[in-house]
């Protein structure tokens, strides 16, 4: 969400924050045709051009106010540190584009992602926002009366970091060889960095609790509905060989959905809610056969189009705690309960780790919030930062 998030998710994503899950849908075999073999052409990998980065440092004194957002103050020295960080990325990027594709992405080449910018200009702004969000964070945990202990504050030297990141015997000389292996990362530049993602999670905190417990569960709940969430569970009954993806025989199938009409008529039969929860839990732990009941063992909260289709129009033609007939689905015979929206539901995720409700939604609270804090204090950067051209300094 606008220059808040764009810097916050660029950094977490760089440190491999980011946790790919599979959706339950899509484990179900399929059939994939193996493409027929041929031999590689050798491809002639484009020239990158890197940039000087110590010309451009030279730009200005270290000791310039590159960004000052309210109070905050940032200096050249630790700008031009996060340049270089996010160049040498892109450059690495060009190398990839050119070793897999044979494509020639340099910096006075356009990104093509409908902004107009070069990647030169990209660099200037992709900086610009991400670390001027990083000093709105500081800024406003300021306005909040929000600092970092002393302990937090100790964790923040670069002795310590690099105790705690590479074990006890390691000097800050081995942080500054790890970060700029893994990352390009100085080492100013991650205790900048490090520095404003623990106020960040203070802020959050204080304003929305740890786990979201300040937020009222029918804001969450309502901000559910919203977004058209849907949420049930489910009692999958498998018509296919989950390992060869081939339908099984006649008889188990029939057998199957057998099973399946028994467990809705006393699904049925029962009135109360909460007992109805428990014995659909009971029946889901011994008969399902989703893979996914594990991880999701309170039933699947989601947003339309995520599950297949026949299990979403049975779904939103459901009244909260009624029972489905089995149906169909291509992997095998489903029993599906609407339960209705609830703040402490984990929402499901294919794509990323899954999260609590009332978490997502505090996250999301904050990240408004910061935006809404960026834009009413704008940053005021160093004369010509701007428009600052990266291509005089393309090393040919």
């Amino acid at each position: 969400m606008k220059k808040m998030i764009l810097g916050l998710v660029a950094v977490l994503v760089l440190f491999g924050a980011v946790v790919t899950y599979t959706h339950w849908d899509s484990a179900a075999p399929a059939a994939v045709a193996a493409a027929p073999t041929a031999t590689a052409k050798p491809v002639e990998t484009p020239t990158v051009h890197t940039l000087d980065y110590d010309a451009i440092r030279a730009l200005y004194p270290a000791d310039t106010a590159a960004i000052t957002l309210e109070d905050e103050v940032m200096n050249w020295d630790v700008y031009a540190d996060w340049l270089r960080t996010n160049g040498l990325q892109y450059e690495d990027y060009f190398r990839q584009m050119g070793a897999y594709y044979g494509v020639a992405a340099d910096w006075a080449g356009s990104m093509g992602d409908g902004s107009g910018n070069t990647y030169a200009q990209g660099l200037v702004k992709e900086t610009n926002e991400t670390l001027a969000s990083f000093m709105a964070i500081k800024a406003m945990a300021k306005e909040k009366g929000i600092s970092l202990d002393e302990e937090t504050q100790k964790n923040l030297d670069p002795e310590t970091m690099a105790h705690q990141i590479l074990g006890e015997k390691a000097t800050v000389a081995d942080l500054a060889a790890e970060l700029e292996n893994t990352s390009h990362m100085t080492v100013r530049a991650f205790r900048f960095y490090s520095e404003a993602l623990d106020l960040y999670t203070l802020l959050a905190q204080e304003l929305y609790g740890a786990q979201g417990e300040k937020v009222a569960a029918a804001d969450v709940v309502a901000d559910l509905e919203e977004h058209g969430y849907l949420s049930a569970h489910h009692i999958l009954f498998m018509t296919i060989d989950p390992m060869t993806g081939k339908n099984l025989e006649e008889a188990e199938v029939a057998k199957k959905l057998e099973q399946a009409n028994a467990l809705v008529k006393e699904l049925r039969a029962i009135e109360d809610h909460e007992e109805l929860l428990k014995r659909f839990a009971e029946l889901k732990e011994q008969y399902c056969e989703d893979t996914g009941k594990t991880a999701y063992p309170d039933g699947y909260t989601f947003t339309p189009g995520t599950m297949v289709k026949v299990f979403e129009d049975t779904l939103t033609a459901q009244q909260p705690f009624e029972v489905s007939d089995p149906v169909q689905s291509d992997y095998g015979f489903h029993i599906i309960m609407r339960l209705p929206l609830n703040a402490d539901s984990l929402l499901f995720s294919p794509m990323g780790t899954p999260q609590i409700a009332r978490v997502a939604y505090a996250q999301e609270r904050i990240t408004r919030d910061l935006d809404d804090y960026y834009a009413a204090h704008p940053p005021v950067f160093a004369d010509g930062l701007e428009e600052l051209d990266l291509t005089q300094y393309i090393v040919k």
